[in-house]
């Protein structure tokens, strides 16, 4: 019998329609914390919030899995269009009337609807993609050779900015959504040296980078208050310090945050102590590619640490303020995963050669970018999922093909 002719169990479209519905919800009605910055972005405004990038392209990757599973479906375009748009109203009125935390807006109406049509259009590009072999092997090298750029561009994006010149002070922006804080700021020091505060300090080359505060903490229950910033000259600030209840707020300048995009901006969860007027001391090394926190206060001590490197960039565009912990491993595989997958599978459509040849100089593009840009190593679970990502597009190939590999 001929192979081509046994048929395989699929999984029926309306199913993947209803994951797809399953991830939507999982993502958009889940509560969250309030505070999160975007509690006052009015609904009709476009672009606006400190994130307005990476959360308009995360809600379009929201939609893009249920436009695809709404196209397999065989509904005409119009009709899935329909669906999406009506899917993504019902969230935003859930969100806005039900969810808490949760903030609706019409730029989330737009980027969803952008990501139902961008899944709906994927099939038809990918039959003809995959229609001629010399197709295939174009659409292989344009995504390898933008799969790079956007993993060097990503990794330069998240690095920790540089500051020559520094303005130390407690006061925060005007218009700030601040409350005073409550507790005292006894000393800042800068490489171990005391510094003065409200006025504009020199940072030498490759100095300036180690830091200490010490203070008595505010009450947990005032509402979000900044403790100290520093200032560029640009008017952005390079590191700044919060509390609300009990938890600690630390930020690093980077390129993400001119992007709208999420950079390094940490929530310590519970560390602050639970009354006003406990000695705190809160030291901070900050490089380019890694930071270390380290909060001691009468009940114990807290570190956290970050590094900063390939595989890593999806932490510019993660909804939400929170540490990831132990997901952080999994997510950086996931992301490997999800971005080698298509390189792998379109080179399978032109031949096994093809295939090796991509290994091989994805493999080498992800060890030359560490080195180029000076940031970290792809992480062992970066690359077991951009190892397992690449293996799916020859696995998915060999499983719908008929006949045996091209030469």
């Amino acid at each position: 019998m001929d192979p081509s002719s046994i048929s395989r169990p699929r999984i029926a479209p309306r199913v993947l329609v209803a994951l797809a519905l399953g991830i939507v919800a999982a993502a958009a009605l889940t509560p969250i914390s309030s505070g999160t910055g975007g509690d006052d972005i009015p609904f009709w405004c476009l672009g606006c919030g400190d994130y307005a990038l990476a959360d308009a392209a995360a809600n379009v990757a929201l939609f893009v899995p249920l436009g695809w599973a709404l196209a397999l479906t065989g509904v005409p375009f119009l009709s899935g269009l329909a669906v999406a748009l009506a899917t993504t109203i019902g969230v935003e009125w859930l969100q806005h009337a039900v969810i808490p935390g949760r903030v609706a807006s019409v730029a989330d109406i737009l980027a969803n609807t952008l990501g139902g049509i961008v899944g709906m259009v994927l099939p038809r590009i990918h039959r003809w993609v995959v229609e001629t072999r010399q197709r295939a092997a174009a659409a292989s090298i344009v995504y390898g050779v933008l799969l790079i750029v956007c993993l060097g561009a990503g990794a330069a994006t998240q690095a920790v900015l540089s500051a020559r010149t520094l303005y130390w002070t407690l006061r925060e922006a005007d218009g700030a959504p601040y409350v005073p804080f409550t507790g005292s700021l006894k000393d800042v020091r800068v490489d171990g040296a005391p510094i003065a505060l409200d006025r504009w300090l020199e940072v030498p080359a490759g100095k300036g980078r180690d830091i200490a505060v010490e203070l008595t903490s505010g009450r947990p229950d005032t509402g979000l208050a900044c403790i100290v910033i520093a200032w560029m000259p640009t008017g952005q600030g390079w590191i700044w310090l919060e509390q609300r209840d009990d938890d600690l707020h630390v930020h690093f300048a980077s390129g993400s945050d001119r992007a709208r995009l999420r950079g390094h901006s940490l929530w310590l969860r519970h560390v602050m102590p639970a009354a006003a007027g406990v000695p705190v001391r809160i030291q901070l090394a900050v490089r380019p590619w890694s930071y270390r926190i380290a909060l001691s206060t009468n009940v114990g001590n807290v570190i956290r640490e970050g590094r900063i490197g390939t595989g890593e960039e999806w932490r510019l565009l993660m909804p939400g303020l929170r540490e990831w912990g132990p997901w952080a491993g999994l997510l950086t595989a996931g992301w490997m995963a999800a971005l080698l997958g298509p390189l792998g599978y379109l080179a399978s459509q032109r031949s096994r050669a093809a295939v090796e040849v991509a290994a091989v100089g994805a493999a080498g593009a992800l060890m030359l970018l560490p080195v180029l840009a000076r940031c970290a190593w792809l992480s062992v679970a970066g690359w077991c999922g951009a190892a397992a990502g690449f293996l799916i597009g020859p696995l998915s190939r060999g499983r719908s093909a008929s006949g045996v590999w091209l030469p």
